[in-house]
């Protein structure tokens, strides 16, 4: 399995998160507002994880990235004392959210499913032009 380059992920996971953050500002359209940050959240974790284990395939990266959105998503059924306080706060609301969709739960599938095709995709493409090469 190929390393993939970590500056590189470095690079696209600020882009992500940038994109993330700015899909959420005042004035942004709704499909945007209700949709893009959610995929791009699914995103984001398939990137974090292939920082972490960067020769790990892009199927496992993909399950974990899902697995860990969905249950992120799931846990906003929780409505305990202190799962709100932390919710309250910016980070706590980025990170947990804080209303329960259906449309949230099939956003993140879709983010870490697109995040791992287009992995696989680029692993195929680098494997094909350094074959080529003399």
């Amino acid at each position: 399995m190929r390393a993939r380059n970590r500056p590189r992920l470095l690079l696209v996971t600020a882009c992500v998160i940038a994109l993330g953050l700015g899909s959420r500002r005042p004035g942004a359209p709704a499909f945007v507002v209700d949709y893009v940050g959610d995929v791009l959240w699914g995103v984001l974790f398939f990137l974090l994880y292939a920082l972490v284990w960067p020769r790990k395939t892009w199927l496992r990266l993909a399950v974990w990235a899902i697995a860990t959105t969905e249950v992120i998503e799931v846990s906003e059924l929780y409505q305990g004392d202190w799962a709100l306080r932390l919710r309250a706060t910016r980070l706590g609301g980025l990170l947990l959210g804080h209303t329960f969709l259906w449309s949230d739960v099939l956003c993140v599938f879709v983010g870490g499913a697109l995040a791992a095709l287009c992995d696989a995709y680029l692993a195929r493409v680098s494997e094909g032009a350094g074959r080529r090469l003399p």
